[in-house]
């Protein structure tokens, strides 16, 4: 397989698939062929301005496929690549540029040079992405580029995208699941990525679908939901769906499988990027490995979940130095907890957020799937927190409108399923749980900030 973007977009040329659209915008759609000329053109530019191979350079994707030529230029040169996302507060991308040792940022047309360019002195090709943080400080991870770029590959190949799909894509691009599971993965698949102009509702997500007719929507639990009660999943010539950033609830994936698609559950992180892929997305499971990754597990009781993936060997990046995740053998701890079994990983929860409550370990995860099918709850986060003595105590943050919360019934039901320990101590209701432009929960908020 090519080792660049620019490789990929001219072997697809050489292919006879030329013709075939690439990427489509609120203002554009490009085929294999001009995407290819757009890239080469752009790359020359970069050049010209100092980009190589090793030369560390911060790229905004936004909603626009411009920004995904300018990502796509920098790689092909060779270049250290750090994607940053388009909502990023000024502190958080200048924190994120200053720990990857950033030398030059494109954002847009704009290119800013940040600090001289320093020969590469054998840095190599490297993909980088800054986390939005759900529970703490975001982290800026590295990894070498070719083994990303064989990576989403492999997730291509598994979720079967060929040139027939055109995918549509509801994370912002500057995500790593839409990033490596949407742009990477469609591009080495030869399909067409449908980019939309920001969130969209069940009613224009239809108009949208039913302009382009997209065969694959890759998004997360939160939108799966949201549209699926919107009637989208008949809307179109959908195939398949695949969900992932959280564990996607039963009730979510159904609307889903009721309109004859296939549902996928995904698991995946910013260390090694994608890792496994379910075909029974809301059963609780996220699958077998996918080709390439290897993982451990618990064996009957939940463990800490180890992850490996050939040519990867992801760095934490702090001040400009690399911090090794992985060990000698390639395993990376993945901060998930989980069982392994004959029908695949079935996560558990995140062993930095396991409640201790005297000496009893309490898994959010197991918590709020009890209180999701709980009558008014329409999303629910759980989290420790300390009480009026001190002691960790079990909160319920729910998402139910005024008149459907009932604190007292919830804590009865909840008892009906849970161990004492486990039911929590204080429900609080909530408009929206607070959330990262991607759908996931931002934990750390709720923790820090519940009054």
């Amino acid at each position: 397989m090519a080792d660049t973007l620019l490789d990929v977009l001219a072997g697809h040329r050489r292919a006879g698939r030329g013709d075939r659209p690439a990427l489509i915008d609120r203002r554009r759609s490009v085929t294999y062929a001009e995407l290819e000329g757009e890239v080469g053109a752009r790359a020359g530019e970069l050049r010209a301005a100092g980009i190589g191979p090793g030369v560390r350079v911060g790229a905004v994707l936004t909603t626009l496929l411009d920004s995904v030529v300018d990502f796509a230029a920098a790689t092909s040169l060779h270049a250290a690549v750090l994607v940053l996302q388009e909502a990023a507060g000024a502190a958080e991308r200048s924190a994120a540029l200053a720990d990857f040792g950033a030398e030059l940022v494109l954002d847009g047309e704009v290119l800013t040079r940040l600090r001289p360019t320093t020969a590469a002195g054998g840095r190599d090709p490297a993909f980088a992405m800054a986390s939005s943080g759900t529970s703490g400080r975001p982290k800026v991870i590295s990894r070498e580029w070719a083994g990303t770029l064989h990576n989403s590959a492999a997730f291509a190949r598994t979720l079967g995208l060929d040139a027939d799909d055109t995918v549509l894509t509801t994370s912002p691009l500057g995500h790593s699941y839409a990033i490596e599971a949407g742009t990477l993965a469609v591009l080495t698949a030869g399909a067409c990525q449908l980019i939309p102009a920001g969130p969209l509702t069940p009613a224009r997500a239809a108009l949208l679908v039913e302009r382009h007719r997209p065969t694959v929507l890759q998004s997360v639990p939160l939108i799966l939901d949201w549209w699926g009660r919107g009637d989208v999943p008949r809307a179109g010539t959908w195939k398949r769906c695949v969900s992932a950033g959280e564990g996607l609830p039963e009730r979510a994936a159904e609307p889903w499988r009721e309109a004859g698609l296939t549902v996928y559950d995904h698991y995946g992180n910013s260390e090694l990027g994608q890792l496994t892929l379910n075909a029974a997305g809301g059963n609780g499971g996220v699958g077998h490995p996918l080709p390439g990754v290897r993982i451990k597990a618990g064996n009957g009781e939940p463990g800490p979940v180890e992850a490996a993936f050939p040519g990867l060997s992801p760095v934490r990046m702090e001040g400009g130095h690399a911090v090794p995740l992985a060990d000698a053998d390639g395993w990376v701890t993945t901060g998930d907890l989980g069982v392994l079994d004959d029908d695949g990983l079935w996560l558990t929860g995140r062993s930095d957020l396991l409640i201790n409550i005297g000496g009893n370990k309490v898994s959010p995860v197991e918590v709020e799937a009890v209180l999701r099918t709980l009558p008014g709850v329409r999303d629910c986060a759980v989290v420790g927190r300390p009480g009026p003595s001190g002691d960790n105590q079990v909160w319920a943050f729910v998402e139910a409108g005024a008149d459907e919360f009932d604190a007292a019934a919830l804590r009865r039901r909840a008892r009906e399923q849970l161990m004492t320990v486990k039911v929590p101590t204080v429900f609080r209701r909530v408009d929206a749980l607070p959330r990262t432009g991607s759908g996931k929960i931002r934990r750390g908020l709720l923790i820090e900030d519940g009054d």
